[in-house]
């Protein structure tokens, strides 16, 4: 499993949270001493982006996979590039500026990144991508707006907006289902659900003037960002995709706000949730219960995203103030393991006896108990 081969060789930190423990794995940088990890597929492998140890801020996509380690996925021939999204093939999306300095999207196959087409405009960013290689974003128009845009083997495709200027895809999933916010003709941000030609609002499930639609996973479920009735800042938002069911406010540590990022099939929730001392801490939410994934000993973290393995990818603060891109990665509880252990003891008796007999009724020659063995 991609989380065991995380853990292989790495030194780790283990927090003990509720029913499950996580090694909280450093993926190291670019040299620059900050980075952040964005996305992962089920293999394990974790994308985003890294300072470079250079004079001034240049920041560098990177992939990072056990055995492997972090590599640095270079740009369209500016100074930097940012990595969000992978796929089961390994293909990545993000963005990076070209030598004009102008942030384009773009798609990273293997070492070869290609820049995706735009709306017409010089701008766009890809914040999506599925396992049958359609990705999503916002790209600018020649006008100079900016809409969430489709990329497919055909270029990239205007999922226009709810009646104004602009509008944004966050997440696609592999039935092709998009989600994101556009405005509308009020010039409101509405949660926007994309499932044919034309968005539907789901701003009313969040609640509030301000609302978004974060990710959707294959079952249908959705990440919804709002401020529900009564609240005072934003919080993150569950919905089952059902229309008869209602959304469910995933609240805080005791702070203020909430925000979701990623999600998987289980729905398994990660984001950051505002502790009451003013700090935020990543989180993952069962469906249940909100765990607080702590930090590195500094005072914040937050996630980005899940495999189906359960593998959690983001960032988090050392005590000395330093972000890194950190994979929290579950350990089997002891109980599990030697039930586990215990279960895999029984059935070698089990086969012990079956072979002992089977070889008492019907002699074998050397060639049979090669393979029986």
């Amino acid at each position: 499993m991609a989380a065991s081969l995380a853990v292989t060789g790495l030194g780790l930190a283990v927090n003990t949270l509720g029913a499950s423990s996580y090694a909280i794995v450093d993926l190291g940088d670019l040299g620059g001493q900050y980075s952040q990890a964005r996305g992962i597929n089920e293999q394990g492998q974790v994308v985003g982006e890294s300072l470079l140890p250079v004079a001034g801020i240049v920041q560098h996509a990177f992939s990072w996979q056990a055995g492997g380690g972090i590599s640095d996925l270079g740009t369209l021939g500016g100074q930097n590039s940012r990595a969000v999204d992978i796929n089961r093939s390994g293909t990545i999306v993000g963005w990076a500026q070209d030598v004009a300095g102008f942030v384009r999207p773009a798609l990273w196959s293997g070492s070869t990144v290609t820049e995706l087409s735009t709306l017409g405009g010089s701008s766009g960013a890809a914040w999506g991508l599925n396992n049958v290689g359609l990705a999503v974003g916002n790209s600018e128009l020649s006008a100079g707006e900016y809409h969430a845009t489709l990329w497919d083997a055909s270029g990239a495709k205007d999922l226009g907006t709810l009646g104004g200027s602009y509008s944004i895809a966050y997440d696609i999933n592999d039935g092709g289902s998009v989600v994101g916010t556009a405005y509308d003709a009020a010039g409101r941000e509405r949660a926007s659900l994309w499932d044919s030609a034309m968005p539907v609002d789901l701003g009313g499930l969040s609640g509030g003037q301000w609302t978004a639609a974060r990710s959707i996973n294959d079952v249908g479920q959705i990440i919804l960002w709002g401020k529900p009735l009564g609240a005072t800042a934003n919080h993150a938002v569950f919905w089952s995709g059902d229309a008869g069911s209602p959304v469910i406010d995933l609240g805080t540590f005791g702070g203020a706000e909430s925000w979701a990022y990623g999600m998987n099939d289980q729905g398994f929730v990660v984001g950051w949730a505002g502790e009451a001392d003013g700090t935020y801490h990543a989180f993952v939410w069962d469906g249940t219960a909100m765990t607080d994934l702590g930090t590195l000993g500094g005072p914040f973290s937050s996630a980005y995203g899940i495999n189906d393995q359960g593998t959690i990818v983001g960032w988090a603060q050392d005590g000395g103030g330093i972000t890194h891109a950190i994979a929290w990665v579950v350990v089997p509880e002891p109980s599990r393991v030697l039930l586990l252990m215990g279960g895999m003891f029984g059935l070698y008796v089990m086969r012990r006896r079956q072979r002992s007999t089977r070889n008492q009724s019907v002699p074998a020659t050397e060639a049979q108990k090669l393979e029986v063995e």
